[in-house]
């Protein structure tokens, strides 16, 4: 009979590989089908590299995966469907929606706090479009900035996923004793 932990590590490993390989096939389609469909009737568009189309593709099939990490330990520690689902978007969808709705200011920015220290920094993987610190703009997720470097951003989803880790497997094994 396996341990606990191993079984908790084995889920996770599993779940992780199959969302990494799904968002991997998933962006791969999206960029293939999309950019030449956006490029119809579009004036101006920002030149990008197959560098940073192959980060964006890679980052996020890893953004999918270790949501997909989270959604586990999460349902772990809560135990039950209803509240572990409820928990998943409100740690990963609502920061992002807080960005772009109620809290969003005269001028179209919103705060930026919540793409900086909740799980949603991950989606700065999907940043294609460069920012100019000499110039004065409004830059906000809905025309593709985010306040956190795209590789920062995804390790604050991974440190949230790990802490959910940790602390799925503490009250799991104290649910055994």
């Amino acid at each position: 009979m396996p341990r606990r932990g191993r079984l908790l590590a084995a889920k996770a490993v599993v779940i992780g590989a199959v969302g990494f390989v799904a968002g991997l096939v998933a962006a791969t389609l999206a960029l293939a089908v999309g950019t030449p469909l956006l490029g119809r009737g579009v004036g101006l568009q920002w030149p990008v590299s197959l560098l940073t189309e192959a980060r964006m593709v890679v980052g996020t099939a890893a953004l999918l995966g270790v949501a997909a990490v989270l959604a586990l330990a999460i349902g772990t520690i809560a135990a039950r469907s209803a509240p572990a689902v409820a928990a998943v978007i409100m740690v990963i969808f609502v920061p992002f929606l807080l960005t772009r709705g109620p809290l969003q200011g005269p001028d179209g920015e919103g705060p930026g706090w919540p793409l900086r220290i909740t799980p949603a920094a991950a989606l700065s993987v999907q940043q294609a479009v460069p920012t100019f610190h000499q110039l004065i703009a409004v830059y906000s997720p809905d025309a593709g900035y985010y306040p956190l470097a795209p590789w920062a951003g995804l390790a604050v989803e991974c440190a949230w996923a790990a802490g959910a880790l940790a602390l799925a497997l503490f009250l799991l094994r104290r649910r055994d004793a």
